[in-house]
């Protein structure tokens, strides 16, 4: 059942006091439940990887978001680096997070949309679906979204918003721009167009989580980071489409698994000896050790936006996200930690 007010608090103890064993379970799961795609984006950590096509094993999904529910979890992500929309499970995975009051979160590129596709993504339950577009032009969008039709997509997001409002449905819909040296010129652009669409909720301006260099606007330096990373203590830990489990994404992207759900339970690999390993790394400000920590992409927010996410349900804190995005770009120092910006003259 989802974690309930007193185990949040406990989670919240467990942050504060560095507590790195016999923590609750992650509020968050990421699950990647295909690594099928079919666009081919620059950006991508899959960009020059041979995937085969390949799904998550029936007899591992299933169970694995049942102990998810069994163990305090209150939000999926049900995405990795496959497109979920190719997944022909996707539906029942969601409805099935519905029965289980985990709420879910869905990220896909769009061009799978179509009238079925979206009776059927608001008939599911599905809490919040997140499309990137990342420009206003075809130019821009055809070269980070390789393979991808741009009208049709467009078209699609406006017809899936527009029924959304018809059915007066709660699913949040989010249009995401993730800034890159390419797009920026189109980033107000993009703000304006998708703000003035009835039912698209949020426009969101993303900026992090750039793995490939060449596309970053940052450089990454570990000895910037202040306080320990909450993904460790929170979550969204990670299950990829061979049912190997991670601490998070950036690990997942370039890491060693802690394990397997086919041998091991999500609760174990959570309270596993690596984890505890990475949670003390981290308490006693030494993450910089392991260098998978030093170089990461991710989010840094201060303390008061990491207790709040802590104590919030996962579908509250999703649908703050870009808002808390907006005041990091307007007033970084508000929010993150800092972090030193690219040198982008010539590009």
């Amino acid at each position: 059942m989802p974690r309930l007010p007193k185990d949040r608090l406990r989670l919240m103890s467990a942050y504060l006091r560095r507590r790195s064993i016999d923590l609750p379970g992650p509020s968050g799961l990421m699950v990647e439940t295909t690594v099928r795609c079919n666009l081919l984006c620059p950006m991508c950590p899959r960009t020059g990887v041979a995937y085969r096509a390949e799904d998550l094993p029936d007899e591992l999904l299933f169970p694995l978001i049942e102990e998810h529910a069994r163990i305090g979890g209150d939000h999926l992500y049900t995405y990795g680096l496959g497109e979920p929309l190719l997944d022909p499970r996707i539906f029942d995975l969601l409805e099935r997070c519905r029965e289980l009051d985990v709420d879910t979160i869905l990220s896909t590129n769009g061009t799978l949309l179509d009238e079925a596709r979206r009776r059927k993504l608001l008939d599911s339950g599905c809490r919040h679906v997140i499309v990137g577009i990342d420009g206003v032009s075809e130019e821009t969008y055809d070269y980070y979204r390789a393979g991808g039709d741009f009208s049709r997509v467009v078209e699609q997001v406006r017809a899936l918003a527009a029924e959304k409002r018809r059915r007066r449905s709660p699913m949040t819909i989010v249009v995401q721009f993730i800034r890159m040296r390419r797009n920026l010129h189109e980033q107000q652009a993009f703000i304006d167009e998708w703000s003035g669409v009835d039912g698209v909720d949020t426009v969101r301006i993303k900026e992090e989580d750039i793995g490939i260099e060449e596309h970053r606007l940052y450089e990454l330096d570990g000895h910037l980071r202040e306080n320990a990373c909450f993904l460790l203590w929170r979550g969204p830990m990670v299950v990829r489409h061979n049912g190997e489990v991670y601490p998070c994404y950036h690990i997942a992207e370039n890491g060693e698994p802690l394990g397997n759900i086919a041998d091991s339970s999500l609760e174990s690999l959570w309270n596993s000896s690596e984890m505890e390993r990475l949670r003390s790394l981290h308490a006693e400000r030494r993450w910089n050790e392991e260098s998978l920590c030093k170089t990461c992409p991710c989010a840094r927010p201060r303390l008061p936006w990491v207790l709040g996410a802590m104590a919030l349900r996962g579908r509250t804190v999703r649908r703050w996200v870009p808002v808390a995005e907006r005041i990091a770009l307007r007033f970084p120092r508000l929010f993150s930690e800092q972090r030193e910006e690219c040198d982008l003259a010539g590009d």
